[in-house]
């Protein structure tokens, strides 16, 4: 049986699509096999929608065969509860994950003020493949669960912690209070390649047009820039944030 447009929990699923609801709900919607797959796999899903598309697609036995609550509806309903133009036929109302801090940090990224969803997905997807031991968010930054991050992220949303501050402030205070090493990247700092991070070290990634606030980078004990060899004045954040992070591992190797 297929479900409507107006019913209750369509409804309630919509709702998921504006940030405040999300904040209130604790709630977030994933689309595409993979991504509800791999929240599946947390046993964050709190039921799934889909299309009978779904059938024709490779891998649809991974996220319909389980007691997961499930309803069908159009594929108009697919698509107004996403953002894609050619959705996968699979949306999940998902419970937001809390990870918490396991042992000793010894590697933290924090992400100050990044406004490109697909950059703060793409740093979280780094930190992810880089073992980095939490994501540090400070406020400002895009939504977390906004679904262009959430589909940057391939499912590494699901795999590290991340923490949020109200200010760089208090998370330099956290960071210090640990014994970390706080690099912030500006264009007088140390070559990345010179630079020692076998000490517990954090990278902060700042907003793509401004960097971080100069009173904030008043608070790092370290400074670095990547060399820029050509013409291109910078790198994208996201970019940025992978050559520095991977110079890091390569040292800890």
């Amino acid at each position: 049986m297929v479900i409507k447009r107006d019913s209750s929990l369509v409804k309630s699923a919509l709702k998921l699509k504006q940030k405040k609801y999300r904040e209130i709900e604790n709630k977030f919607l994933v689309e595409g096999i993979r991504l509800v797959e791999e929240a599946i796999l947390e046993g964050l899903v709190e039921c799934i929608f889909y299309s009978s598309q779904i059938y024709e697609l490779k891998g649809h036995e991974r996220v319909l065969e389980n007691s997961i609550p499930k309803y069908e509806v159009d594929e108009k309903t697919i698509k107004e509860l996403t953002n894609t133009t050619t959705p996968q036929s699979v949306v999940a109302v998902v419970k937001k994950p809390n990870i918490e801090l396991k042992g000793e940090l010894s590697f933290v990224v924090v992400v100050d003020k990044v406004q490109d969803p697909g950059n703060l997905g793409t740093i979280i997807r780094t930190c992810d493949a880089a073992n980095v031991d939490a994501v540090y968010i400070i406020k400002g930054t895009v939504d977390v669960y906004n679904d262009k991050t959430l589909r940057s992220t391939m499912g590494s949303i699901f795999h590290l912690p991340i923490v949020y501050f109200d200010s760089f402030k208090e998370a330099a205070e956290d960071l210090y209070s640990k014994g970390f090493n706080i690099y912030a990247t500006t264009l007088d700092g140390e070559d990345l390649y010179k630079t020692d991070f076998n000490e517990k070290t954090s990278i902060v990634i700042g907003n793509e047009a401004n960097g971080m606030l100069e009173e904030d980078t008043m608070l790092c004990n370290k400074k670095i820039k990547i060399p820029m060899l050509g013409r291109a004045e910078s790198l994208n954040a996201s970019i940025a944030a992978a050559v520095i992070i991977y110079e890091a591992v390569r040292q800890r190797l």
